[in-house]
């Protein structure tokens, strides 16, 4: 069943009122307040998800009074609503937070666009502030930076899978999105705390190494042997959880050898006739669909099935863009007290550069990045010009003449095609949004609603 949110209308206009209730009363719960007073009073008690508030009230300014709605918990999405469109109190409102404004007379389908939108909106921010609460509920910490949907979803899976004490756990994703970190997490929360977590990158090493790293290896086993012979980390994570990074590159023998581990619980070291038991969780890492892998040949799917019971993929940066500027002033914090310095914040330009950055690196390259402003320069704000080797060159001639940049096709490409092009581009960086499309293309409304038809691009 279709869920019915709460709006509440905040507009002392009854007739306007009343044609907003017959729109919206089909699908959802509608709320009616003819002053401020009265909208805050039944905010505070009907917890609405969407407010539509008038700026023009009879007991104040609607402008006035939206701090008041965004201050509530839970915090409700806000449209304004205004009988004219003065830009300063557009650029106010949403500097204040309000989500979008409309016009009166409101036009029918770019109000529903709008409700459409505002919903969606505020479905989003409800559910990570449930996501982020059962987090914090079931770690009883607050260990990550983020509020991407995705980002706390995989830190409740974490937190649920490290209740056992052996189901393997297999984490996917780039490198530098925190693989290790989760590892961790898991190990933190689970019976096996008190007993060591082991790591070891399957990349980094020959099989020979890998096999010797492991399982350890008795003395004179082969040439260059310690006399005394070595402890593996398989001894030395034993009781406690051993985190296998780049899994996928273990060579087939030692995925024989490992898999023996899992089903026996027990092992040889490297030339030893004697068995050693062994009690530990595998909790594994790839940076790349390990089930792929099984299915072309490159990894046995016994031991595949042994290693993945739970499967956590963690999102890249760049799909989580709100989660960066957090992210990096938390970055700054951690080196000001490193190195002794002040900063306390980042200009506009430095945060379009770390919005716009596409972060190939992931967190890693992001912490990578504040360490070495923070470390270099001596501002107590984080500049644009600080961040200057993260602009390609052609990014940067484009931001400097204020142009940006389209790629032709060498057969040609004819200017219908263009403008189309551009027009549903903007459309969709609008949320399709007609009045917000019109002012980014700087074009007035009727122009653009007869472009978008004559393109097709509504129909689309």
């Amino acid at each position: 069943m279709r869920e019915r949110h709460k709006i509440l209308i905040v507009d002392d206009e009854p007739h306007f009122r009343t044609a907003l209730r017959r729109l919206l009363e089909k699908s959802h719960i509608v709320i009616e307040a003819e002053t401020g007073a009265m909208g805050i009073e039944f905010a505070q008690r009907e917890e609405p998800d969407l407010v539509l508030l008038d700026i023009g009230l009879p007991d104040g300014n609607g402008l006035e009074l939206l701090p008041r709605f965004k201050e509530l918990r839970p915090s409700p999405t806000v449209v304004m609503i205004t009988a004219f469109e003065l830009v300063k109190d557009v650029v106010r409102a949403i500097k204040q937070g309000a989500f979008d404004y409309m016009v009166k007379p409101v036009d029918l389908d770019e109000f529903e666009l709008t409700i459409q939108n505002a919903l969606e909106h505020a479905g989003l921010r409800n559910e990570v502030v449930r996501l982020r609460q059962a987090v914090q509920r079931l770690s009883r910490v607050d260990r990550f930076i983020g509020r991407d949907p995705k980002f706390l979803e995989a830190q409740m899976l974490a937190i649920k899978s490290a209740q056992s004490r052996d189901a393997g756990v297999l984490i996917q994703g780039e490198s530098g999105v925190g693989k290790e970190l989760f590892a961790r997490l898991i190990h933190s929360q689970s019976p096996r705390t008190e007993y060591a977590c082991v790591a070891l990158n399957c990349a980094a090493f020959s099989t020979e190494i890998i096999e010797s790293e492991l399982f350890g290896y008795e003395k004179g086993a082969f040439t260059g042997a310690k006399a005394e012979g070595k402890e593996g980390l398989l001894q030395v994570a034993d009781g406690g959880t051993l985190f296998l990074d780049e899994v996928v590159d273990l060579n087939p023998e030692i995925q024989a050898k490992l898999l023996r581990v899992l089903e026996e619980k027990e092992f040889y070291p490297v030339g030893g006739t004697r068995k050693r038991k062994v009690d530990i969780r595998i909790v594994s890492a790839c940076n790349q669909n390990l089930w792929t892998a099984t299915e072309q040949g490159k990894f046995r799917k016994d031991l595949f099935f042994r290693l993945a019971t739970i499967r956590i993929d963690l999102p890249p940066l760049r799909e989580r863009p709100e989660d960066i500027i957090p992210l990096a002033l938390f970055f700054m914090e951690e080196f000001n007290d490193k190195y002794g310095k002040r900063f306390r914040g980042l200009n506009p330009k430095a945060e379009h550069i770390l919005l716009t950055h596409s972060w190939p690196g992931n967190v890693r390259e992001l912490r990578n990045t504040i360490e070495r402003v923070i470390l270099l320069e001596n501002e107590e704000t984080l500049l644009g010009r600080h961040l200057d080797f993260l602009v390609r060159p052609e990014e940067g001639q484009a931001q400097a003449s204020g142009k940006f940049h389209i790629e032709l096709p060498n057969e040609g490409i004819g200017l219908e095609e263009i403008e189309k092009e551009i027009i549903a581009n903007a459309y969709e960086k609008c949320r399709r949004n007609k009045s917000r499309t019109a002012r980014f293309l700087r074009m007035p409304r009727h122009i653009l609603t007869y472009r978008l038809k004559r393109h097709g691009i509504e129909k689309d």
